[in-house]
């Protein structure tokens, strides 16, 4: 579908300063060094970094036109390209995706939570794959500027839309669905996330809530009944709703769940009153959740339930999420260095100590950011939570690694099997030192803390 400048000015409430309106376009751009001839320069303003800055340059690279803030200078650019002034560019990529993505009358899934939403998103996806033509975000592209220019990939091609919302402040997530108007809504769960501007975890369900207060009464909202705040949030929906859980009764639920070491999961399936047998490729129970939210989207849009035990089979999660790295001839390690939070945490020590069982465990942990005035407390909580899950050794980087350190000796872990290094290449090091064979190893931080330069660094002195 090609779009003039003239559509896209009416679509953000947008001022026409100079150029032939009529004018089509290829595409936008909010980043001058990958600009395309024939794109639009949309000049964002970030809190490092300012698009405005980039305006010549995006021009000189073959920019047709520019989508610029009310009161910035522009009087040395060409009066042939197209100049749209705004208040808010930010606001007006937002408003351009939402009216682009109602161009296109298909189905949208939102998928939101605290833990594993880039997860589920996409294992729907992958399901949804065996039978239509679906866009996603590509890895967590889930914020007020990833979501818009995600949307705007949107063509003909497709025929439904999986996106991930993500937040962390409240209102994002009810600006998200207003641009993505999804057809589908799910809220995996609720939990201590990004506490560092939300303060209380009321206040993050309330964000989260966002989703459902905010969908059409004509979608179809997906509960997670074993999550009671998430519950809570659903009772403010009035449309369709569709349940899944484990520990509670639900339309979608799964019973006999059985590990396979570092291998997968089997489980049978209920959808109501039929049974599928599943094998996910998946370490991690707290998985069989994100696959059953997941099944509850496929059967909302009222897909063959028979795709999603092939889709969950053929799935593959994205990298550095509980990734089985094997090293040197027998030592194991969980690569889970994307991030971390107090759930996630809990969620991977679980799975560490019930895939490695009576083998040596290290864990090689970064600190969780964005927690806030709860940092000390949840750190110093996680410390004590290791103690219990038969670590053997705790290696520690980072800001709260002592109140880790103090938490896991309160938890009566062995102090001189505690090790805190300044930097990546002193945790590897010290790792190496204390490897042996039949090893299990588990890696895992918060994003800033990149955690996977440990697994890097380790490869390559085995590779020595």
């Amino acid at each position: 579908m090609r779009l003039t400048l003239q559509w896209i000015a009416a679509a953000i409430q947008g001022r026409i300063k100079q150029g032939n309106p009529d004018k089509e376009y290829i595409g936008i751009s909010i980043d001058s060094r990958s600009l395309q001839s024939g794109e639009i320069f949309w000049a964002l303003k970030g809190e490092r970094f300012d698009g405005h800055d980039f305006i010549i340059e995006a021009v000189n690279k073959g920019a047709i036109g520019v989508v610029k803030q009310i009161g910035k200078d522009v009087s040395e650019i060409r009066e042939d390209v197209i100049i749209i002034e705004v208040d808010d560019t930010l606001r007006a990529l937002g408003d351009f995706a939402g009216r682009y993505r109602r161009l296109y009358d298909i189905p949208v899934v939102a998928v939101t939570g605290s833990n594993g939403k880039t997860t589920t998103k996409e294992m729907i996806a992958a399901i949804l794959s065996l039978k239509r033509q679906v866009i996603k975000n590509k890895g967590n592209l889930n914020n007020l500027i990833g979501l818009p220019l995600s949307l705007l990939k949107l063509s003909s091609h497709h025929d439904i839309g999986v996106f991930e919302l993500g937040m962390n402040r409240k209102g994002e997530i009810a600006r998200l669905t207003e641009i993505s108007d999804p057809s589908v809504g799910v809220i995996t769960n609720i939990g201590p996330v990004h506490l560092e501007h939300l303060k209380s975890l009321d206040a993050v369900a309330e964000s989260k809530g966002e989703l459902f207060l905010k969908m059409s009464s004509e979608a179809t909202a997906i509960i997670n009944k074993d999550d009671l705040r998430v519950n809570k949030l659903s009772q403010k929906f009035s449309g369709r709703k569709i349940t899944f859980g484990i520990n509670h009764p639900a339309e979608v639920s799964a019973r006999n769940i059985r590990l396979i070491k570092s291998e997968g999961i089997n489980f049978e399936l209920q959808i109501k009153d039929k049974i599928f047998p599943v094998y996910l490729p998946m370490i991690g129970e707290h998985n069989v959740m994100n696959a059953l939210a997941a099944a509850a989207v496929v059967n909302a849009l009222g897909e063959d339930p028979e795709i999603i035990p092939k889709g969950l089979k053929n799935f593959t999660n994205l990298s550095l999420r509980q990734e089985v790295v094997k090293i040197g001839d027998d030592i194991k390690l969980i690569n889970d260095a994307y991030n971390a939070n107090p759930i996630s945490m809990e969620f991977a020590l679980k799975t560490f100590s019930q895939i490695k069982g009576s083998s040596r465990g290290i864990a090689v942990l970064g600190d969780m950011l964005e927690l806030g005035a709860e940092s000390i407390t949840l750190h110093h909580r996680l410390g004590k939570q290791i103690a219990k899950f038969g670590i053997d050794y705790l290696l520690l980087l980072g800001e709260y690694a002592s109140v880790v350190k103090e938490g896991a000796i309160a938890g009566d872990f062995r102090p001189d099997h505690i090790f805190i290094g300044k930097e990546h290449a002193e945790l590897s090091d010290f790792l190496k030192s204390i490897l042996k064979k039949g090893d299990w190893v588990l890696v895992k931080g918060s994003r800033k803390r990149r955690m996977e330069k440990v697994v890097d660094s380790l490869l390559n002195k085995f590779k020595e």
